[in-house]
């Protein structure tokens, strides 16, 4: 099967992570194209990771803005490769002409990595009567990551969509970054926690930040690293009064499953999501997560038992799930990292590429 699959960038980011995951996972087995819409730079980071057997081309784009040249050139890339399924990630304003002029017999397919009603609050709202009728006139088949993305896209396309989680690969653990968690390790009983994420509005740092800086001032032996590119430069200035010796900032990585082995757990206060691949990483290693119960979190953790959820996403709730790990004994922590790892068996990328598989064979 000759597959493309189309986004905007490979930057850090869970979507690109998903597409970087899947790319290289059909490779082994069929003919993989990745097209972006921007021109790669050294902060696509997903981009050095993907695999020597998945073909890479570029638009080319270089500023943010819509251009009908960019459509006629995606219309251009799939004439020519004659592929059998294009499959669309992200923003879909880049993409409609596309797939409203071409051959019927090429197979679309889209996935929605959010709640369906977020992605709409951009540019998309303004084609929201296309969409709907290409999804549900068939046109492009539509895929959910999770079952609160899956109800969201029912109760406002009023159409059906097929749900496949995200999935990873699980690697072996390299032991180099250990030392960045060693380094702020004041004493054995240390517990370091890790935030990787974009620094942006959804992430909600601000709130996490001021959780750990209560806990500091309280006498909790924790320690933050926040990994992450910063993506909004106003959040980001509002950070940095935070950061201190037991709150780093190390910005973007390429080893965040490797920091995550060697955390005591992982922090995930957002205020919005899809199905966080850095969740999937966390449970993967066995690094317990303290989530906020929004998107597909609440599918994937059973508070208690695989990780804990705070009651929302507010500093107080944050602070009392924080603590609640806290107060664990060594014993109740390692049954959950136990139970967070035996969790992780159903978003092998292995799982993922088979359901991927069907829908394209439809």
């Amino acid at each position: 099967m000759k597959i493309l699959q189309l986004h905007t960038k490979m930057v850090s980011g869970g979507i690109e992570a998903v597409v970087c995951n899947l790319s290289n996972e059909l490779s082994k087995t069929h003919d993989v194209t990745l097209c972006t819409i921007f021109q790669p730079t050294e902060q696509d980071v997903f981009y050095q990771k993907l695999s020597d057997k998945v073909k890479k081309i570029t638009i080319g784009k270089k500023q943010v803005g819509f251009s009908i040249k960019e459509i006629w050139k995606i219309f251009r890339v799939v004439q020519k490769g004659k592929y059998d399924v294009v499959h669309v990630h992200g923003c879909f304003q880049y993409y409609f002409l596309t797939i409203a002029c071409l051959h019927p017999k090429v197979r679309f397919v889209y996935t929605v990595h959010s709640d369906a009603n977020k992605e709409n609050q951009t540019w998309d709202w303004r084609l929201f009567k296309l969409k709907r009728y290409m999804f549900v006139h068939r046109w492009m088949l539509p895929v959910t990551i999770s079952e609160a993305s899956q109800q969201s896209f029912a109760a406002l396309y009023h159409c059906e969509s097929t749900l496949i989680h995200n999935g990873i690969a699980k690697g072996k653990v390299n032991a180099s970054s250990k030392s960045v968690m060693d380094k702020l390790r004041k004493a054995e009983k240390t517990k370091v926690f890790l935030h990787a994420g974009r620094i942006s509005t959804p992430k909600n740092q601000q709130v996490l930040c001021s959780v750990f800086q209560t806990l500091i001032a309280t006498h909790h032996d924790v320690a933050l690293v926040i990994a992450g590119t910063a993506e909004e430069s106003d959040i980001y200035e509002k950070l940095k009064p935070y950061f201190c010796d037991r709150i780093v900032y190390i910005g973007e990585r390429n080893d965040v499953a490797d920091l995550m082995a060697f955390a005591d757990a992982f922090c995930l206060p957002s205020l919005w999501e899809g199905l966080p691949m850095t969740l999937l990483e966390a449970l993967s290693v066995g690094c317990i997560p303290i989530c906020t119960p929004v998107g597909g979190i609440v599918n994937v953790i059973e508070s208690g038992k695989n990780g804990l959820l705070s009651a929302d996403a507010s500093e107080t709730a944050y602070l009392s799930a924080v603590k609640t790990y806290l107060s664990m004994t060594d014993e109740e922590r390692e049954r959950m990292k136990a139970n967070a790892i035996g969790s992780f068996g159903k978003y092998d990328i292995k799982n993922c590429v088979k359901q991927y598989l069907k829908v394209y064979s439809l």
